[in-house]
């Protein structure tokens, strides 16, 4: 067995069993190619459907203390999805983070290189409201930014609010608003990511398809964080996403 399958069936494994991650890194560290040949092994040992990506790490600071050179990746699973209104139990979870993300919904399968905005405009239908619920798996280990790519960057789950046509919305002009029973616990706008959500958006599809992965249609792809990651407190949650929408859902 290799190194690539060693790591993917122990993080499998801990998954499994809600169990912490062993962090590579403590053995030997990994390159970026390898880290990503990590993860699509410890993906493929999945067996609920795939249906999208994600981006991580937007933040220019975390990136530094991580050792990386710009945002990561992750895969989504239909396992992850919790509805909107419902109740999150932190048990569920190793290390539980909430954060506020745009979605954007595929119209057909992408399998070469975007070039252009508009040529991204007409493979997507639908812009979502999000809520991240990432759990870097790490516990207390301290991790690297290979750890977290191998380890599918943090990706745990997620909650959509109503998905929107995409001649409904300027994805550039949301206003996001994120209180935890009732207090302000940060605000931010759509076009702080990367300056404009079709740029993180093609950047998004074109690292993932660079990585090895086939977008499908109808897959979900979720551009980044909008305003921090925060650690997930017990409380009623309310994240405003002024022309997409109010998600709500209560932490245990």
């Amino acid at each position: 067995m290799t190194d690539v399958d060693t790591i993917a069936r122990g993080f499998a494994s801990a998954l499994r069993g809600n169990a912490p991650y062993a962090a590579p890194s403590l053995t030997r560290a990994l390159s970026g190619d390898e880290a990503h040949t990590v993860q699509r092994a410890f993906n493929a040992l999945r067996t609920e459907p795939l249906i999208g990506f994600k981006s991580a790490v937007n933040a220019a600071p975390l990136q530094t203390a991580l050792g990386l050179s710009g945002p990561i990746t992750g895969a989504l699973f239909a396992t992850g999805e919790r509805a909107a209104g419902s109740a999150i139990r932190r048990t569920d979870y190793r290390t539980l983070l909430v954060e506020t993300e745009l979605g954007f919904r595929t119209a057909r399968r992408i399998d070469t290189p975007v070039k252009s905005i508009p040529e991204l405009r007409a493979a997507t239908t639908t812009c979502t409201p999000m809520i991240e619920l990432a759990d870097p798996g790490f516990d207390r280990a301290r991790m690297t930014g290979t750890d977290l790519i191998a380890a599918n960057s943090a990706s745990a789950g997620f909650i959509r609010g109503r998905a929107v046509g995409l001649g409904a919305v300027d994805v550039n002009g949301v206003h996001v608003s994120f209180r935890r029973d009732g207090e302000l616990l940060h605000e931010a706008r759509s076009a702080d990511l990367m300056g404009n959500q079709w740029e993180a958006l093609k950047w998004l599809v074109n690292r993932v398809l660079e990585i090895g992965y086939v977008i499908e249609a109808g897959h979900l792809l979720m551009t980044g964080s909008l305003g921090p990651a925060h650690p997930a407190a017990p409380g009623r949650y309310t994240a405003e996403f002024s022309q997409l929408g109010t998600i709500e859902f209560d932490v245990q």
